[in-house]
C-alpha cells in the first residue's frame, strides 16, 4: 500500500512539473510576488496551434524591486520587439494575448524599479530556435531588463534574447 501511495505522490509532482501558465491560443498573465524578479522562462511551441505554452520561476537576486508597472503592448503582431524597462528596472511579469490570425502574440512587460541600477547589460544570444524549445535560467547575480524578440512568418514563431544585467554590489 506504501508503494502505491508514493507512485500516486510521484506521478502528481512530474504532472506538475508540466504545468504551464497558459493553453495554446490562449491568454498569458503572470507577475512575481512584491520584492521578487523573473528568475527562469521556459516556453514550448506547438506546430499544431503554432503558438507557445509558458512557465516562469520568480526569485530575489538582491536588486531591491520596488515600484511596478505594466506597459502596453511592447510590440505589434508579426513584428520586433526591443524592449528595456525604463532606468534599468527589473522584469518581474509578462502578460501577452495571441492571435490565430497572425499566428502571433503582442506582450505587456511588468516593469519595476530598482534601488541601484546596473550600468553593466548585455543582450544574451537567442534562448532559443524557431518552434523550438526555450529555457532561459537568469544567472546569479544577475538580472533581467529587458526582451528582444524576432518573428518568422515562415515558422509562424518568435525567437527571445534577453537583456541580462549585472546586481550591483
Amino acid at each position: 500500500m506504501e508503494t502505491v501511495k508514493i507512485l500516486l505522490v510521484l506521478c502528481f509532482i512530474l504532472e506538475c512539473c508540466n504545468c504551464w501558465i497558459n493553453e495554446f491560443d490562449g491568454p498569458l498573465s503572470y507577475e512575481c510576488l512584491p520584492g521578487q524578479e523573473l528568475a527562469q522562462i521556459v516556453s514550448r511551441h506547438n506546430n499544431y496551434y503554432e503558438d507557445r505554452q509558458w512557465d516562469f520561476q520568480c526569485g530575489n537576486t538582491g536588486v531591491l524591486a520596488t515600484s511596478c508597472k505594466w506597459t502596453n503592448r511592447v510590440n505589434r503582431y508579426g513584428k520586433l520587439i526591443n524592449f528595456k524597462c525604463a532606468s534599468g528596472g527589473v522584469i518581474a511579469g509578462l502578460r501577452s494575448y495571441p492571435n490565430t490570425k497572425y499566428q502571433d502574440r503582442v506582450f505587456d512587460v511588468k516593469c519595476c524599479s530598482v534601488k541601484n541600477p546596473s550600468r553593466s547589460c548585455k543582450w544574451t544570444k537567442y534562448a532559443n530556435r524557431y518552434d523550438g524549445q526555450l529555457q532561459y535560467y537568469i544567472p546569479p547575480y544577475k538580472y533581467i531588463n529587458g526582451i528582444y524578440s524576432t518573428y518568422s512568418g515562415r515558422h509562424r514563431d518568435r525567437r527571445f534574447r534577453f537583456r541580462e544585467c549585472y546586481v550591483p554590489k
